[in-house]
């Protein structure tokens, strides 16, 4: 891409504001698919939304984090699952970014498309092999597997005198079976299946240890990478997470204005009942909250990269409670919203009912749970040891 980076953003911006209706339509399907459709793929793909989180040097868009949430919340006011495999997509090429620079020369030599999905918790067996692994084992809730080409798997792998340790294993997806066992009450159409693997191969170089992709570019010894990838990862890229529930129970308040302000009840306007006021008074609040902290977070994680400085453990601590409670605040409006539409919200056809179920279990990821991150923060307020690898 030859573009400067402010027009890159917008371009991609505008491009996903564009699919907005697109997706929208296909949501239903979606849902009913298990996974994306390949015409969402391929929108995807044309629209270079699968390019956010790759390197500028091969070709990707490379954007700043607090762009990349800003557009997955944007896709998903037309498709939660949608914006939800954009989000793992762009997060999955940041982890390449950030691990030997021949990974990133490697699985984008031939397809400049590639997509990856991860099985992210250590599961399994693995065996030394030569210069590598061999894994076994089952990962699940892998986010658009069904059109990766790359899997990484997660594992505990002894790598020297030290006590082994987890770490992220890239293999080729043809090593891996997929087993379809996503059957849930929401977020269906992310295709969030089990990953299988029996003695698939991984050499040393296409293992991270976790340690490193949490800790940031000072962990890694990585000054010399772009500020996108000097991020410490969990404090920092599941943002894109909370923003899926954002865009979705956004939309949801659209949708339950519109609805409410042409329903009459026994001849009266609806719009008029103070307690659909004060529910529409309430959710929005907290929506608007929810994404004043997503971006302010994100905005001055990107910044402090660019200046060539780590976070501090506290303003990790901070953003891990910010990610989760902004995913409560938009469970806690999309619950009083989806109170508001009444029985016509029941409806399993129903749009709203979709978006409830989306946000729900969007905010039920463990990286958003409030009572890791909530007891997190408190520990570093206090000053003592977070007692938790998530920050």
């Amino acid at each position: 891409m030859n573009e400067n980076p402010e027009t890159r953003a917008s371009e991609i911006f505008r491009r996903a504001e564009e699919l907005v209706p697109v997706f929208a339509e296909r949501a239903a399907e979606t849902e009913a698919l298990r996974k994306l459709p390949a015409d969402t793929i391929a929108d995807i793909r044309a629209a270079g939304l699968h390019t956010m989180g790759k390197p500028e040097r091969l070709g990707g868009a490379e954007l700043p984090l607090d762009t990349i949430v800003r557009v997955v919340a944007t896709l998903a006011h037309g498709c939660a699952s949608t914006a939800w495999v954009c989000g793992v997509y762009s997060d999955h090429a940041m982890i390449v970014g950030m691990m030997d620079p021949r990974v990133a020369d490697e699985i984008w030599a031939d397809d400049p498309d590639v997509l990856i999905a991860t099985g992210y918790f250590p599961s399994g067996t693995n065996e030394p092999d030569g210069d590598g692994w061999r894994l076994t084992g089952r990962w699940g809730f892998a986010s658009g597997c069904d059109y990766a080409s790359w899997a990484f798997l997660g594992s505990v792998i002894a790598t020297g005198d030290g006590p082994p340790e987890p770490h992220l294993c890239l293999v080729p997806i043809d090593e891996v079976e997929i087993d379809d066992d996503w059957q849930v009450m929401g977020l269906a159409g992310t295709g969030s299946k089990t990953l299988v693997a029996d003695g698939a191969f991984v050499p040393r170089h296409r293992a991270i240890p976790l340690r490193l992709v949490g800790g940031g570019w000072e962990a890694r010894g990585r000054p010399d990478v772009p500020p996108l990838y000097r991020l410490p990862h969990v404090s920092t890229i599941p943002f894109h997470f909370c923003a899926t529930a954002l865009g979705t129970a956004e939309s949801l308040l659209e949708d339950v204005i519109a609805e409410i302000g042409e329903r009459h009840s026994l001849g009266a306007p609806v719009a008029e009942y103070a307690t659909m006021q004060m529910r529409v008074a309430g959710a929005s609040a907290e929506l608007d909250c929810a994404r004043m902290l997503i971006e302010r977070d994100t905005r001055e994680a990107m910044a402090a990269m660019r200046e060539g400085r780590s976070l501090t453990l506290a303003e990790r601590a901070r953003n891990r409670r910010d990610m989760a409670y902004a995913a409560q605040l938009c469970r806690r409006a999309a619950e009083e919203l989806f109170e508001a539409g009444g029985a016509r919200s029941v409806y399993s056809a129903s749009t709203p009912q979709r978006k409830f179920r989306d946000v729900r279990v969007a905010a039920n990821h463990i990286i958003l749970k409030w009572d890791v991150a909530g007891t997190t923060y408190g520990r570093v307020a206090f000053g003592l040891d977070p007692a938790s690898p998530f920050v």
